[in-house]
């Protein structure tokens, strides 16, 4: 048992790991969670909707693992069945890390089942767990299955989604996901030939005030300019647009006409598909509930009703353009389906578009 002293400085380390994990690009806002085992019974876990730099010790739920019943002011992540069943598969699991980690999120979309690194000079393996949607009875048992049958893997790639990583401790948590990050970048550099990096590229963005378009750069393109007034005017819910000229983005921008998620955070906050111009002259498309445009050849405008929600959808995005690059460099991958892909982004709409900051 625990004495008040190690469970507040349990709950610290907890927060500590969160902002270790943003500063080291594993972790984008508040996309992901983190959990600690308390006893046999219990662990605590990072409370869904806060962000990262907000959080204080007293915010984080203490989670019943026997029934997912919870104490604390706070509702617990999403994903919290994901992490009970690490809790039950592992005895060695004292501290679990699930990331939205860009290259392992990007090879569990190629349909693989498993994943070769290193550790320490010796071979280890990554097993893929199969899909389920997010915060599913099947996703958890997915990946207590996937670490049953792989009982020496202490990190999990979760196919379409993202990967959990556990340890001893914060410290050997953080490690596992640093090395299955390491393992996965250079599987999809080396294997799938897309030395891309990841990350936005701003180009034209702009912003309404009064209901006037204000471009952010001087000397914003007339080409440009059009398109933002479009967007303007057929999506009345729109009050920024950030452009995004990524290396992945231009690539999709001048060689793809039409993008079918393969992620997960693609579906919710991008939308369920993408038409992409394929010439100068061809119409650019504007639907609704697509947050991102795409100019042939000139990146995408990525939507939101303030900086915030723009900036986000533009890293899902370009995160998207990554894995789509993969996959067909690959040769194969595994795209979601649209009836998963429509209850996803309906779900995202219903419950945390007006939010301003997610956690998932």
């Amino acid at each position: 048992m625990k004495t008040k002293e190690e469970v507040l400085r349990l709950r610290e380390e907890i927060i500590e790991v969160c902002l270790a994990l943003l500063e080291k690009g594993l972790i984008v806002r508040t996309w992901g969670n983190i959990s600690a085992r308390l006893d046999e019974e219990h662990f605590l876990i990072t409370p869904s909707g806060i962000k990262y730099k907000d959080l204080t010790p007293d915010m984080l739920p203490v989670v019943n693992i026997k029934d997912l019943s919870f104490e604390g002011d706070y509702k617990p992540s999403s994903e919290l069945l994901v992490h009970r069943s690490i809790y039950q598969a592992r005895s060695d699991a004292q501290f679990v890390i699930h990331t939205h980690q860009t290259y392992a999120t990007c090879v569990g979309a190629l349909g693989k089942k498993r994943l070769k690194g290193e550790r320490k000079g010796e071979k280890v393996i990554y097993p893929v767990a199969d899909y389920a949607l997010p915060g599913t009875n099947k996703l958890s048992a997915n990946i207590k299955a996937a670490l049953i049958e792989n009982s020496m893997a202490k990190s999990v790639i979760m196919s379409n989604h993202g990967s959990v990583s556990f340890g001893r401790d914060a410290a050997e948590a953080i490690n596992e996901a640093v090395l299955l990050e390491k393992a996965a970048k250079s599987y999809i550099f080396k294997i799938c030939k897309t030395d891309i990096n990841y990350g936005i590229e701003e180009g034209f963005s702009s912003h309404l005030e009064n209901g006037h378009i204000v471009y952010e750069k001087e000397g914003t393109p007339e080409r440009i300019k059009q398109v933002h007034k479009a967007i303007y005017a057929k999506r009345p819910d729109v009050t920024y647009i950030l452009h995004n000229k990524s290396k992945a983005i231009m690539t999709i921008s001048r060689r793809v006409n039409h993008m079918k998620p393969l992620l997960d955070d693609f579906a919710q906050i991008i939308g369920t598909h993408i038409r992409i111009p394929t010439s100068d002259h061809a119409a650019i498309y504007i639907r609704s509930y697509i947050n991102a445009v795409f100019a042939y050849n000139d990146g995408a405008f990525c939507l939101g009703n303030a900086r915030d929600e723009a900036e986000a959808a533009a890293i899902i995005l370009d995160k998207g353009c990554l894995a789509h690059i993969a996959v067909t460099r690959y040769g194969e991958g595994r795209f979601l389906s649209f009836f998963d892909c429509y209850k996803m982004n309906r779900n995202y709409r219903k419950n945390y578009s007006k939010l301003s900051n997610i956690s998932v």
